[in-house]
């Protein structure tokens, strides 16, 4: 079994690090500048990579006895390789010859020899790979009206023509179903709906999508479904900035066709297959987003939760199931065993912007890309249990993936997730200090707490909640009082009106005493001190107003505030919104009047 070994591509280097060790091996120049783009092989035995005016294509294992070859061919700035690693296809920007000729701006390469076998023009980079099937019999060539079908692959003219009005979109074939198959996408187009179909030499099957402006395709590993997810610029309902998002199952042979329902309202994040074509997981809804598995028939399983993640990725194997939150989340990543339905690992790679899983489902790669960041760029490998094993600091690095390996050749995974290796020193080295590197899960930080609020128990308005359910909009407790809002004026600092006032201290007590009642010998006597508080305690409070002087003035506030609710109520009932405190405003109506007429008023 080949070593496990991944490749990056940087400004100014590119390079193959072999695990365990990850040390940067020599089979590409170490000044190596300038790379444009690399590509390996399905199998995982050929590398190839592009800088200014030539092609390398290089044997992935440092024991092989293939020879290194180079391909004169400039401009080069994408790699594919055929399924059985035949050819090598190279795709260059379209240029305008001088002559008139179309520019064959893709060419097919022999991967043994470096001969060129065929080209042709493709507009535009989006879409450039050719489709071949798995066992490379038949290359799919789709153009703006129709779809060319070649057997043998490279050969000159095909054997036929499948013409779509409206434009296509394909995705690849996968086998080992009987007989290779298509899925082609037309847009909405003059009011009929967007529709997709699925082409197979014995049977079409078709499905018409409404709210269709753009589709992605993924196949099950066996070929014979598909999940297809539809996205619409507008939402009709204004509830998302970003459109609608619908996502559909639908079977090759027709035993299956129709909607996946979601249980929660909010974007369809991202969807993958299960390695064994039975299962899929979607990840969906509004923040916190919810984790779903689904059998063949598109019916819910089991739920892993609802947590901030937007990225999943099946262990190749099938046994784990990574669930993450990159881009514009913290980071988060989570490790479930999908037999058990047991989380195996949690831990936190911040600014991650590529994650994978090795061939041996044994390590997890995770990257920072330049231009999505351009600060910390760099290579971490980590260990399925979540234990961080390697630190590969890059500056500008553009591209970084694992050697593959075909279905075949993948070892299957143990029924316990082994033991991790102790990591190699860069993890001291490079690793900041903080970060959750053992596997095990970090203590949440909370949410923020302003200082007077401290310590008290907190509204639940701004609380997650587990059944997802938006807050009803009652009123609840404020943050500084247990049991609602206090009825008077407070004061930050002051005890709360109705408690019992606070003792001081005997030691303060007594210098307070000692200091006011201090005479000309310095002395204080206890007769002296309770005959001034019996004189204040005498004391009358008089209210500066007189009584009905300023009951009057209290009826002309009462008033007011009544007036004001009678202005709210008829807004009310003119089918305005009204905000939570104009409402609670409405509600205190009979107590106003209450109050007017106990000061004698008329409301």
């Amino acid at each position: 079994m080949a070593a496990t070994q991944y490749a990056f591509r940087a400004q100014k280097t590119a390079g193959i690090a072999d695990g365990p060790s990850w040390e940067v091996s020599s089979r590409i120049p170490a000044d190596t500048t300038a790379a444009r783009c690399y590509a390996h092989s399905p199998d995982g035995e050929w590398f190839a990579y592009a800088e200014g005016s030539n092609v390398h294509v290089l044997p992935s294992s440092s024991t092989s006895s293939s020879s290194t070859i180079t391909i004169n061919q400039p401009n080069v700035i994408a790699l594919s390789f055929s399924p059985l690693s035949t050819n090598l296809f190279t795709f260059e920007r379209p240029v305008k010859q001088d002559s008139g000729e179309m520019h064959r701006n893709v060419k097919a390469w022999d991967v043994k020899t470096g001969d060129e076998v065929t080209g042709w023009h493709s507009k535009h980079m989006d879409g450039w790979e050719p489709i071949i099937t798995s066992d490379e019999s038949h290359l799919l060539r789709p153009q703006a009206s129709d779809i060319s079908i070649f057997s043998p692959p490279l050969s000159p003219k095909p054997i036929v023509r499948v013409r779509v009005e409206g434009g296509v979109t394909s995705s690849k074939p996968i086998r080992p179903h009987q007989e290779p198959a298509v899925a082609i996408w037309i847009g909405e187009k003059k009011g009929a709906p967007a529709s997709v179909s699925l082409y197979s030499l014995s049977s079409l099957l078709g499905k018409a999508f409404y709210k269709a402006d753009k589709l992605h395709v993924k196949w099950n590993n066996a070929g014979t479904q598909a999940l297809f997810l539809a996205q619409s610029d507008v939402d009709a309902t204004g509830k998302s900035y970003y459109g609608e998002t619908n996502l559909y199952l639908v079977s090759l042979d027709g035993s299956f066709d129709g909607l996946v329902d979601l249980d929660k309202e909010g974007p369809i994040y991202d969807y993958t297959w299960s390695p064994n074509s039975r299962e899929f997981v979607v990840c969906y809804g509004y923040m916190p987003a919810r984790v779903q598995l689904f059998d063949m028939k598109a019916k819910p399983v089991h739920s892993f939760g609802s947590q901030h993640r937007n990225f999943l990725l099946y262990q190749p194997q099938g046994r784990l199931l990574l669930s993450a939150g990159f881009g514009n989340l913290a980071g988060g990543v989570d490790v479930w065993d999908v037999s058990t339905r047991n989380k195996v690992a949690e831990f936190k790679a911040s600014n991650s912007s590529h994650c994978e899983f090795s061939p041996c489902g044994q390590y997890i790669l995770t990257a920072t890309l330049s231009p999505r960041l351009r600060v910390d760029n760099g290579v971490k490998i980590w260990w399925c249990g979540g234990q961080l094993l390697h630190i590969q600091p890059v500056e500008e690095l553009y591209q970084a993936s694992f050697s593959p390996r075909l279905v075949k050749d993948i070892q299957p995974f143990p029924p316990v997730v082994p033991k991790a290796p102790e990591p190699n020193e860069s993890v001291a080295k490079y690793g900041k200090k903080g970060d959750t590197t053992n596997g095990s899960e970090s203590k949440p930080a909370g949410a923020y707490r302003p200082p007077g609020a401290r310590g008290t128990v907190a509204s639940d308005i701004y609380s997650r909640r587990d059944d997802d359910k938006p807050s009803s909009g009652a009123s609840t407790p404020t943050p500084m009082f247990r049991g609602g809002k206090p009825p008077g004026r407070y004061i930050p600092g002051a005890p709360p009106p109705g408690s019992a006032p606070r003792e001081a201290p005997v030691e303060d007590k007594k210098k307070r005493t000692r200091k006011r009642g201090k005479g000309e010998n310095g002395n204080v006597t206890e007769d002296k001190v309770e005959k001034v508080a019996e004189e204040i305690a005498k004391v009358e409070v008089k209210d500066e107003e007189g009584g009905d002087e300023g009951n009057a003035k209290k009826i002309r506030n009462l008033t007011k505030k009544l007036k004001a609710i009678e202005d709210l109520k008829a807004r009310l009932a003119n089918g305005e919104v009204l905000e939570r405190t104009q409402v609670k405003k409405i509600e205190s109506e009979h107590q106003v009047r209450e109050e007017i007429a106990s000061l004698g008023g008329s409301a």
